[in-house]
């Protein structure tokens, strides 16, 4: 599968939500991305503005025009980032609602485990993502930080954005289906071109202020639909 049907999925999962068979399923995981990516922005911002302070005090007479693009370009990079990363939080806090949106776009039974059933095993299961999240992240900062080498730092770091999305959302349909993390991972490295092509429309349409709140369930959706392709082909 090419990188052009990862897109694919994560177009039809936006198509797919809002229908009235899961919109009902949406809007309480858009509501707790809403609240985590606000309050998460807000918080981060704050800070955003005492670093442009700090910098432009720093800077000589002689370069005092740079305060004009300092700030714009230190708020421009602090929204980015911080609605990519606090989006990410809410998927992570919101995981057992998407669990169940994940179950009901596969409709896998007519009678899913209630969420608050599913809290604990969920949560477990997203503790195991992040540790192999991690040291891959720690990796890529040190990278970020070596001379010459970290000239490569923004694409690494973009590709593996559209892996982490990826692994993120896919799993909530291999969690349903009782299989283990690992059969999430061997199926998106079989079909890697999709699971890229996916994860990078989540990664870009995290970014986006405003419109990230609704990408959890939309991705949710999406990775299932990309899930059940990956199955079939493998079958």
């Amino acid at each position: 599968m090419t990188v052009i049907h990862g897109v694919q999925c994560f177009l039809r999962g936006a198509r797919m939500a809002s229908t009235p068979e899961l919109r009902g399923y949406v809007w309480i995981p858009a509501l707790v991305s809403l609240a985590v990516i606000t309050t998460g922005l807000t918080f981060a911002l704050s800070y955003v503005n005492d670093l442009s302070a700090y910098l432009i005090g720093l800077l000589p007479a002689w370069l005092d025009f740079l305060r004009w693009i300092i700030a714009p370009m230190l708020y421009l990079s602090g929204v980015l980032a911080g609605a990519w990363s606090f989006g990410l939080i809410a998927a992570v806090v919101g995981s057992p609602l998407l669990g169940e949106l994940a179950l009901r776009t596969e409709r896998l039974n007519s009678n899913p485990t209630a969420w608050w059933q599913q809290l604990g095993p969920t949560l477990l299961r997203e503790v195991r993502k992040l540790r192999y999240h991690l040291p891959r992240i720690v990796g890529l900062a040190l990278i970020s930080v070596l001379p010459g080498i970290n000239t490569l730092a923004p694409f690494l770091w973009v590709g593996f954005g559209a892996w982490m999305m990826a692994v993120q959302f896919c799993d909530y349909s291999t969690e349903n289906r009782l299989h283990q993390f690992a059969d999430t991972l061997r199926l998106l490295r079989t079909h890697r071109a999709a699971s890229l092509g996916f994860g990078l429309c989540v990664t870009l349409a995290m970014s986006v202020p405003v419109f990230n709140f609704i990408v959890a369930p939309v991705a949710t959706v999406g990775a299932t639909l990309l899930m059940q392709d990956f199955r079939s082909t493998t079958q």
